[in-house]
């Protein structure tokens, strides 16, 4: 078992990883799914393929997975896509966005998912790409890790109406 971070190892991801990543995906949210994303990692792949993906390995085992994205920002006038605050004035023409990430249960609170976000953040400045990341507002276990790792929340609440 990890002890701390520095037993882990991220890479990125390759399609030899996809059958693990599936299934540590399956073991988190099962037929539950999701309190983050609307379906599965197999399904995120078909549709996105390969992304700015990355996976944690543990004595060279796959023990968990960030699924992103660095995209061109929308031309829109959503609050959503303007950055204007006192210390950006202009819109990033990208954004990178996590989209999907899991850990199994007993590597969870090892700094795993840090390492992880960390190699994605790398990408994203590699791009001069802030990082975002959208979550359900009742998922305070994933809320306080983006905290816990840098993220600040927005004050910007979506609404939806059918």
């Amino acid at each position: 078992m990890a002890n701390d971070k520095r037993e882990a190892k991220v890479r990125k991801m390759i399609d030899d990883d996809l059958e693990r990543v599936n299934e540590i995906d399956d073991l988190l949210f099962g037929e539950k799914r999701v309190r983050t994303w609307p379906f599965s990692f197999k399904t995120y792949w078909d549709i996105y393929g390969p992304g700015v993906n990355f996976v944690a390995e543990v004595g060279g085992k796959v023990v968990g997975f960030l699924a992103g994205n660095i995209l061109a920002q929308e031309r829109s006038q959503s609050i959503l896509d303007l950055m204007h605050t006192i210390g950006r004035t202009s819109r990033y023409p990208k954004i990178g966005w996590i989209d999907m990430m899991g850990i199994l249960p007993e590597f969870q609170n090892r700094q795993i998912g840090r390492l992880l976000v960390d190699a994605f953040q790398k990408e994203c400045q590699r791009h001069g790409a802030p990082m975002r990341a959208i979550i359900r507002g009742d998922d305070a276990g994933l809320a306080n890790f983006l905290v816990k790792s840098g993220f600040r929340k927005w004050e910007t609440t979506v609404y939806e109406k059918d």
